[in-house]
């Protein structure tokens, strides 16, 4: 069996450039027991005044191929050749109408260039000099060379071939004469593809912008500080491959003619429905998100924002964003001026003629970020609001009867529709429920029974509840009807966890005993027996238990503190 090497690898190459003539590498490898695998390499060159400039990228590869380059039994300079011929097939050409170009010497006319390879191959058909076939997929192979300026341009064509899809990628790079000499000079079809991609990841990180680095006290050497630009974390590496992936850029680009009136239709729609929220503008907003879907489905790039995208859908199809415009909350509004303004800028990446990928997929992070964020938020806002509603709700029920009739409800400027009730039965007849769902709820109900018979609110009862309201989240928290509730109880669960137990907490426990009884009631008539014409028939009644125990949690909180205490 192989050995395995793991971790850095250091070895020096020549340079032109270099002061010292000499260029400093390292092939930084991931833990071999690491579910995933990451190869990172760094290349440096030392300065004259204690600071290096260095170029820096990671590559995620299967565990065949990590297995390969850390055997012991080949050599640095085989590593290094290795690298940068996968990095080179991992740059992913976009398709025929695109040429995907990688050069040592960057002045040349890629237009001219795509149309002198349509000339040539403008009557031939598609003679691979190479295949190699996988159970998943075949590719083929062809080259060709052409004089261009005293260097040599080389096209390489990759045809992928599937059951599902055909990809026809175009690279192109520029050889020497010395670079030719030896791809000419190279016996087997397989070694020259191999070798005109490792021509184009050493011209692409050749390319990479270096930074410039100062060697401070913490760091006693200068591959001490070359090394504090490694990725450790696997999520961090995990981002920075996705970085370097070009494949969704081009998979957009190919659709941009259709995709531009979409984007700047959403971007302006989503303004006008900010600065007036209702019920037309909400339909237009939630009409072009809609379409945007549709544009972005089945990119798997472009995934966690097509996932959070569907939620910001279904909140502005339930009128959640509607609802929560109508409070005129300005923190909301920054936070959805926020997400415009990221969704704008990966717009401009995406139609820049200067083609900046590197910076469209680190803004598409972003945007996804930014959307998670977004919908986290309203959530949270939801919960907030709907609390104090029910506060509201609570203090007019100790009111006199004469303000009752003397109070008049605040006008909405925010035009809603009527609300569409959905029955339990209509809903569960489209989604069904695992049965360990139910035997889940059924241990919870058994579990909390202990309130029953309890006589104070101690620790014990507090675990109780804090495991009730985490299972009846997981529970609900995939069905996107009842996020809201899941939010809540996920809320109420975490201030549970912090609060101290003490002599004031004999109230909250008549109010867990309310909230509890109303939750097991809602299970049965939703949940178990289907019979409730309204799903959310217990809403007002949760949000006004929950906004009494919240009530109670923070007023303990406040007699701990050292100061007066003032009553409105």
């Amino acid at each position: 069996m192989n050995n395995i090497l793991s971790h850095s690898l250091t070895f020096k190459t020549d340079s032109l450039t270099s002061q010292t003539g000499k260029l400093e590498n390292i092939l930084y490898l991931s833990d071999e027991n690491s579910s995933k695998h990451f190869v990172q390499y760094i290349q440096y060159h030392e300065n004259n005044d204690d600071s290096i400039d260095v170029r820096h990228i990671s590559i995620k590869v299967d565990r065949s191929y990590f297995l390969e380059i850390a055997n012991i039994c080949i050599s640095n300079k085989e590593r290094r050749r290795h690298f940068f011929s996968t990095l080179g097939k991992r740059r992913f050409g976009a398709s025929n109408k695109h040429l995907d170009c990688y050069f040592a010497h960057l002045d040349f006319n890629e237009k001219s260039l795509h149309q002198k390879y349509l000339s040539h191959y403008e009557y031939i058909e598609f003679e691979p000099c190479h295949s190699i076939t996988t159970k998943y997929s075949t590719n083929k192979y062809r080259i060709y060379i052409q004089e261009e300026e005293n260097l040599h341009i080389v096209f390489l064509d990759q045809l992928n071939i599937s059951s599902r899809k055909k990809i026809h990628k175009i690279f192109c790079t520029d050889l020497s004469d010395d670079d030719l000499a030896l791809y000419n000079g190279i016996t087997t079809s397989s070694q020259k593809i191999n070798y005109i991609f490792n021509k184009i990841g050493k011209h692409y990180f050749k390319n990479l912008t270096a930074t410039h680095l100062q060697r401070t006290k913490q760091y006693k050497t200068n591959e001490d500080l070359a090394l504090s630009m490694l990725i450790k974390d696997s999520q961090a590496m995990e981002r920075s491959s996705r970085i370097q992936d070009n494949t969704t850029f081009r998979k957009l680009q190919e659709k941009q003619n259709d995709m531009k009136p979409i984007l700047d239709a959403l971007y302006k729609e989503a303004n006008k429905f900010i600065l007036n929220p209702c019920a037309q503008t909400a339909e237009l907003f939630t009409r072009e998100l809609q379409m945007f879907q549709v544009c972005i489905k089945g990119i798997n790039g472009l995934k966690d924002i097509s996932d959070y995208l569907q939620e910001v859908y279904e909140l502005s199809t339930k009128n959640t964003i509607s609802y929560l415009l109508s409070k005129d909350d300005e923190d909301l509004q920054d936070i959805f001026l926020y997400v415009l303004e990221v969704f704008h800028t990966w717009n401009k990446h995406l139609f820049d003629e200067n083609e900046d990928i590197k910076s469209f997929n680190s803004v598409s992070i972003d945007l996804a970020d930014a959307f998670r964020y977004f919908v986290d938020v309203c959530y949270k806002f939801k919960h907030d609001y709907k609390c104090t509603d029910a506060e509201e709700e609570i203090q007019k029920e100790v009111s006199t009867a004469l303000e009752l009739e003397t109070q008049q409800e605040p006008e909405n400027e925010l035009t809603i529709k009527t609300p569409v009730y959905t029955s339990a039965q209509s809903y569960f007849a489209e989604i069904d429920l695992d049965s360990e769902v139910y035997d889940e709820l059924l241990e919870l109900e058994r579990e909390v029974d202990v309130l029953s018979y309890a006589s104070s609110y101690n620790e014990d009862i507090n675990a109780t509840l804090i495991n009730f309201f985490e299972g009846y989240t997981r529970v609900l928290n995939p069905l996107f009807e009842f996020k809201d509730l899941s939010y809540s109880l996920m809320l109420l669960t975490q201030k549970l966890t912090d609060y101290e137990i003490d002599e004031n907490s004999e109230m909250l426990l008549i109010l867990m005993r309310g909230l509890i009884s109303d939750l097991l009631e809602w299970k049965r008539s939703v949940l178990i027996e289907q019979t409730a014409e309204d799903i959310h028939f217990m809403d007002k009644s949760f949000y006004s238990n929950i906004a009494q125990i919240e009530m109670s949690l923070d007023s303990n909180d406040l007699a701990e503190d050292d100061g007066e205490m003032e009553f409105f």
